[in-house]
This record gives C-alpha cells, structure tokens and sequence, in this order.
C-alpha cells in the first residue's frame, strides 16, 4: 500500500466516525425514558455482583463468576453504544453475550464442576440445555427450598428466553436477513431501529433479573435499597 492508499483509508474512518458521532448525538436526544431505565438495569448488575463479593461464604468458583456481574455490565453498555451510532449489528452481539452469560451465571453457580471445565478446559455450555435445567421441577423445588418468596413460578420466562437468543444468534451466525451493508439507510439513525434496540436490550436484562431475584434472592433488598428505582420498575 502506498502513502495515497493509506490517505485514502484514514478518509474513510474519518467520515465513518463523523457519521457515527451525529447518529450518536441524535440517538441520545431520543427515547430518554427508555434508555434511562436500561442503563439502571445494567447498573444494577454491576451492583448486584458487589454485594454478592461481599458474602463471606462463597466458594471458590464462585467468587470467580462474580466477574461475570462487571462484564454484563460493560457488554450492556458497549452495545448501547453501538446501537446509539447506529450500528445494530455489533450491538445484538453484545447482547446475546449478556443473554447467554446472565443465564450461565445462575447454571454454573451450583454446578463448580461445570465452571472448571468451562474455565480451564474449554468446555462450551449449551443455551438448550441450560434452559432445560432450570425448567426441571427438581430444580424448582430447589429454588423453593433456599427463596421463601418463590411461589413455584416458572424460573425464567423461556419462550422470550428461546426468541431473543434465536434472534440475536441469527446476528451472530450472519444470516442473510441481518446484512445491514446494502440498505439504503445503512449505518444512518433510524429511530425505529434505536428503539428497537433499546427494548430488546430492556427485555435481556428482565429475563436475566428475573433469573437472578429467584436465584440471588437474598441479596436483592439490598439492591433495591441501593439502587431504589429499581423496586418501581419490578413492581415493588
């Protein structure tokens, strides 16, 4: 590459980040109420995973899973962002990290032989077969036996749980409906898709708050005095 291609280049991440940063002003001047709650929630992991550091009892594995709490944060975050620039793509990604690790937090938590072999040996978990675990009426009776405040409800909402995780995996695995470089509007804010993003997003983070109030529950009233908007937004 001469010194005119690579002029060429810089051109054009120059008008790249040009355009990123007006759809970016754009995006964060719209749908306020939304992306206020959405970043709350993801507040709420991070917060959520401190309080639970601070338990004297857990185990080894455990105090280690609590670092998937900071990083579903930051992956929420990232992925607001992309969307906000207007770059959906990237942003689903994020987000079925943030599905797929929120559940995994719950399914390796009681499981430590599970985690090592998902942690030193490479061992893959499976989206399915977590789902299939938590929807086990012993795991149910389990979860009644350590939450007095569980009623035998479903543990998570798995028909929402299976159609966002199909969706965003579509992202993943490049299905052809998700190519985004050939629209005309490609790459341009479009309040529908913003919006869009953000509910998908508010959506991911309830499955896996709901998840974890079941789980976590006796960490949560110190959530929500923490984080008190919270209590409103579950309903409390």
């Amino acid at each position: 590459m001469n010194y005119l291609d690579s002029k060429k280049s810089l051109n054009m991440y120059q008008e790249l980040h040009k355009k990123f940063k007006t759809n970016f002003t754009i995006s964060l001047a719209s749908e306020s109420v939304l992306l206020t709650r959405v970043e709350l929630k993801s507040r709420s992991f991070a917060i959520l995973g401190q309080i639970i550091s601070e338990d004297k009892s857990l185990n080894p594995h455990q105090k280690e899973i609590i670092t998937i709490f900071d990083e579903l944060f930051s992956d929420i975050s990232i992925g607001i962002y992309f969307a906000a620039c207007s770059l959906e793509n990237p942003a689903k990604i994020q987000l079925r990290r943030v599905l797929e690790l929120g559940i995994a937090s719950v399914f390796l938590w009681d499981m430590p032989h599970i985690f090592w072999g998902w942690k030193d040996h490479d061992n893959d978990l499976n989206f399915n077969d977590m789902l299939e675990h938590f929807s086990k009426d012993g795991y149910k009776s389990y979860i009644k036996s350590i939450n007095k405040e569980y009623n035998n409800a479903e543990i998570l909402n798995f028909k929402d749980a299976r159609r966002l995780y199909r969706i965003l995996s579509n992202t993943v695995h490049g299905k052809i409906t998700t190519f985004e470089s050939n629209l005309p509007k490609r790459y341009s804010h479009q309040v529908e898709d913003w919006k869009s993003i953000l509910q998908m997003a508010e959506e991911v983070e309830d499955i896996v708050l709901g998840l974890w109030k079941k789980r976590f529950n006796k960490y949560f009233p110190e959530l929500y005095i923490q984080v008190p908007s919270l209590t409103i937004l579950n309903g409390r």
